[in-house]
């Protein structure tokens, strides 16, 4: 008995899979997180969103991103709908980000980027130290 080889393009739950897997890393809201030394810096991505459609909560050390979009799009022909679409978008992340300073956190949108700082509860900056050659 001689096998067949497999061919991805006739696996049909990969192929499903592959393009599930397109579809829906398409749909999450991009986040960088940089360690700043005394802050962390977030920056998220919401193209096409308003300020007013986005939350962010810090609590119990998870910081939360929500954002929700609407949009309505219509065209009447003597008041009977000839065509009638909307679409709608909604993001949701969660980050642990431990010792913060709550009341000090900063938030910004500017050209579809959320940036938020959040200042280090423990920061110290670090004093140089003089070192001795023997």
């Amino acid at each position: 008995m001689k096998l067949l080889p497999k061919n991805d393009w006739l696996d049909g739950e990969e192929l499903v899979g592959k393009l599930m897997n397109s579809f829906w890393d398409d749909r999450k809201m991009n986040v960088d997180i940089r360690d700043l030394d005394d802050h962390y810096e977030v920056k998220a991505d919401l193209p096409g969103f308003e300020k007013a459609e986005i939350a962010v909560q810090y609590n119990n050390d998870i910081l939360s991103i929500d954002a929700e979009h609407t949009t309505e799009n219509e065209v009447k022909d003597d008041g009977r709908f000839v065509r009638r679409e909307r679409s709608s978008s909604a993001y949701h992340r969660q980050f642990v980000v431990k010792d913060i300073l709550e009341e000090a956190i900063s938030a910004k949108f500017e050209n579809g980027v959320l940036t938020l700082n959040l200042p280090k509860a423990d920061y110290q900056e670090k004093k140089g130290k003089t070192i001795t050659i023997d």
